[in-house]
């Protein structure tokens, strides 16, 4: 079987502009409708992979502070 699979690593400085702002609760809610249709690829074998994942945190290495606790959508 075939998958579409996405692979996302997006680093969004703050504050965020009020544009993109008002539409974060949409684009949240995308992807958790996504996610509800994720399936692990060759589930319960040695090359399982890790494809049911969705989080977001706030980076603070460049202020030289730990990163906020990730956050599943």
């Amino acid at each position: 079987m075939a998958y579409l699979r996405f692979t996302l690593d997006l680093a969004v400085k703050q504050p965020i502009p009020a544009a993109l702002q008002a539409k974060l609760p949409a684009i949240l809610d995308t992807i958790k409708q996504l996610k509800s249709y994720a399936s692990k690829i060759n589930a319960g074998t040695a090359g399982e992979e890790t494809t049911v994942r969705a989080v977001y945190h706030i980076c603070r290495h460049d202020e030289g502070l730990p990163c906020d606790p990730e956050v599943a959508i």
